[in-house]
């Protein structure tokens, strides 16, 4: 306190705006003293300096060009006269300086003038008795300089810049260029040094008069502010006291030996006592400490550890005034004058007593949530981001049959759930990853536990996320589902009971074509051409699309379900997989249904197919769904390609007519485009575009495959053409489709089609056909 009290009385003699004025209006004084008499002299000098050492740099960066073209002609690639002739050139059109008008000149060591750019009645003169208007020679006077040392600076008087008959002085420096014996030289004006300095002098004055002004203004209002700062320094004082003393903190200012100087009523309530009892005490023998002789020692050596400059802090068990203990976090701090020496060590404390508490309640709260943890029957742990394993509950040992010092601490891929198969593991540290970028992650596994089978685990791994956003760690959960496969085995089983029944319909089917195609044959031999696409159109034709389509749905539904078994058999089934199956055999079965059907209507109604062509009833169709269901019963045909089928057709456009027609003619018109059209392209495009004009329904069916040629197109319609003979083709598909639409629909179908542009096919049928 003392010390306070002689920095306030220090000074008081002479007045604060005095104390101001005085050193600042000397520092004025004798700022301007060395502006004019010091600095500004040698603005000009230092100029001059800077202009040299400019000219000395541009001057090395002409002679570096130079000897990069001496480069070129020691290697032979330029002559020496060509050489020389590029050096001068180059230099000739070099230009530099404010108004880009500084340039090179260039002279031997006669000295003859080799070229100068604003000079040229001097190329190629003697200058040996060349003067200025002193009488210098000064172009002798720059070969003796270069001589000397190899550069050098000359100063002359020479024509102002580009205006003929003016001379000003000027400097210039020199260099040799000893290759080719040249003097390299450039210059400047001293009036345009003369003319920039004083510029530059002029605002030097103008800058020093605006901060003379600046600094007279903060002189006038310091004087001012130095009379406002007693007051506000009485009111920082009051401030300080209102603070220290209300603080909820208990403070206190001890001496360095340790006696108390001051201390704030918050630490006096703690203990009930006044200040006059405890000022001039030393700390440890007060109150607050002086009920245990160990706490007493230990304030003594933090006490002792602040007055040498250190900073102590600790947590004490003090008691209140009604004898109840409370935990009050402390700290000892010293206060260091400009020296370093202390003056002075606050104390502060901070009643943590309620923070212990909640401490406590969260310890009892983990302890529950690990409680709950261990009796939970589901596989727990809890990882850190990186994949180290911090926690783990009873039931995934369990399931190892390990300890938890076995795997705590460490990488959870080298725990024993992810030995086998081998494949875990990257797929572990994969998930670990993308948890850890906030990412849910769920998979099912098999895994092969030492001597025992396999099981299967629902396993997932999630991000636990703090208050501010960021992931704290990683929970990892699992649920054993080997139960479950037991329901797929029983789908298994279903799947075969399925196929024996199909292959039994498929193979009735099969004996029933067979009989056609007999019948066929016959009918071939004594029919001829008109009766083969009459009968074949209407019966082999159309029962074998179906078959083919049914036989090649149920082939890959078989292929599908062996891979299932596979994958039950090797125990890697997920969940997946099985919707994945589901969804192909369902739709396998459906297409397959629906094509077997077509096929048995088509056998029932065989009598009236030799007599009119006419299969199936007539009835109302919504065309668009009819397409859909087509193109259903072809998937199996495109579904492993990338080519696309394209419907545009108005969704409610019903029609009253024959469905199997219809079938028949987009199933070989699609079929040719996959097998003929698309053939050697790995991705086409199928358009069926259906419109309703004045006067007729119009389809438009086109693809962008292979195309063919007029003479293709114009055979197109006629029965057994075909381009795959020997290769599977009968020719028959598109007379069938032609008597479909022209018989049987009452319509007409056109074909266009160019080698490699696709082909395309406009069907028009009457407008009767649309329902009302």
């Amino acid at each position: 306190m003392a010390l306070l009290k002689n920095g306030k009385s220090s000074g008081k003699d002479i007045p604060v705006w005095l104390r101001i004025a005085i050193p600042t209006i000397t520092s004025m004084i004798l700022f301007c003293i060395v502006l004019f008499l010091v600095h500004m002299p040698a603005v000009r000098e230092a100029m001059i300096d800077q202009k040299k050492g400019s000219m000395r740099y541009m001057t090395q960066v002409a002679t570096s060009m130079l000897a990069h073209i001496r480069a070129q002609e020691r290697e032979g690639l330029i002559s020496t006269k060509e050489a020389k002739k590029r050096g001068a050139e180059v230099l000739y059109s070099l230009r530099f300086g404010p108004e880009n008008k500084d340039y090179f000149w260039i002279t031997d060591y006669t000295p003859r003038m080799v070229m100068h750019p604003y000079r040229p009645e001097l190329d190629g003169k003697d200058l040996r008795t060349f003067v200025d208007l002193k009488g210098n020679r000064l172009f002798e006077e720059m070969r003796d300089v270069t001589e000397k040392n190899g550069e050098g600076f000359v100063k002359y008087y020479w024509q102002w810049k580009d205006k003929p008959g003016t001379e000003f002085a000027k400097l210039s420096f020199v260099k040799r260029f000893e290759p080719w014996g040249w003097i390299i030289g450039t210059g400047l004006y001293l009036e345009d040094v003369d003319a920039e300095v004083e510029a530059q002098n002029r605002k030097l004055v103008m800058f020093t008069l605006a901060i003379l002004a600046v600094l007279l203004l903060l002189s006038v209002y310091s004087i001012i502010q130095s009379r406002k700062a007693g007051e506000l320094l009485e009111e920082s004082e009051a401030l300080f006291e209102g603070i220290f003393k209300n603080s909820f903190q208990m403070v206190g200012v001890l001496s360095p030996e340790g006696v108390v100087w001051m201390v704030n009523q918050t630490a006096l309530d703690l203990v009930d006592v006044i200040a006059d009892e405890v000022i001039g005490e030393y700390c440890w023998d007060t109150p607050w400490w002086n009920h245990s002789a160990v706490l007493q020692t230990r304030l003594k050596e933090f006490i002792k550890y602040s007055s040498q400059g250190e900073i102590s802090h600790d947590v004490a068990t003090l008691f209140d005034r009604y004898g109840h203990k409370v935990s009050i976090d402390f700290s000892i701090k010293p206060v260091l004058n400009s020296v370093g020496e202390v003056l002075f060590l606050i104390i502060e404390g901070h009643d943590i007593t309620a923070l212990k508490k909640a401490e406590e309640q969260l310890a009892i709260s983990e302890a529950m949530f690990k409680g709950v943890v261990d009796q939970s029957m589901q596989f727990m742990g809890v990882l850190a981001t990186d994949g180290t394993l911090l926690e783990v509950n009873t039931a995934a040992l369990a399931l190892g049959k390990i300890a938890s010092e076995d795997v705590v601490g460490k990488p959870f891929w080298e725990g024993p759930w992810w030995q086998e198969p081998k494949a875990l593991i990257p797929m572990l540290q994969d998930g670990i990853r993308r948890a850890a970028d906030g990412q849910t992650i769920r998979r099912q596994i098999a895994t092969h536990l030492a001597e025992e089978e396999v099981r299967f685990i629902d396993f997932s791994l999630k991000p636990a996320f703090g208050i501010d956003g960021k992931i704290l760690y990683l929970i990892a959960e699992g649920r054993d589902i080997t139960e479950l496969k037991m329901v797929q085995d029983q789908l298994r089983d279903l799947n075969v009971e399925l196929e024996d029944k199909v292959e039994e319909r498929t193979s009735e089917l099969r004996e029933s074509l067979v009989r056609l195609e007999n019948a066929q044959n016959q009918l071939i031999q004594s029919e001829k051409m008109a009766a083969l696409g009459d009968l074949v159109a209407g019966v082999a034709h159309e029962i074998n699309t179906p078959i083919g389509i049914s036989v090649t749905s149920i082939s890959y539904m078989e292929e599908r379900l062996n891979a299932v078994v596979d994958k039950i058999k090797n125990g890697e089934l997920r969940k997946s997989d099985l919707d994945k199956f589901m969804s192909i055999a369902q739709e396998a079965t459906s297409s397959s249904m629906v094509n077997l059907h077509r096929a048995a209507e088509l056998i029932g109604n065989f009598k009236q197919v030799a007599v009119d062509q006419a299969s199936g009833h007539k009835r109302k169709i919504n065309l668009h769904g009819y397409l859909d269901e087509i193109l259903l019963s072809l998937r199996s045909k495109y579904k492993r390609t990338q080519h696309k089928i394209n419907i545009f057709c108005p969704d409610d456009l019903m029609l009253n007519t024959w469905p199997g027609a219809f079938m028949q003619i987009f199933s070989n018109l699609i079929i040719n485009s996959l097998i003929h059209g698309f053939d050697g392209i790995e991705a086409g495009n199928i358009s069926i575009r259906v419109e309703v004009a004045d006067d007729s329904v119009q389809i438009y069916y086109s693809d962008d495959g292979k195309g063919m040629s007029s003479e293709d197109v114009a055979k197109i319609f006629e029965p057994f053409f075909t381009t795959r003979r020997g290769r599977g083709g009968t020719g028959l598909g598109m007379s069938i489709v032609y008597n479909l639409v022209t018989s049987r629909l009452g319509g007409s179908i056109l074909c266009t089609s160019a080698k490699g542009e696709g082909t395309a096919f406009m069907i028009k049928l009457p407008l009767d056909i649309v329902a009302g």
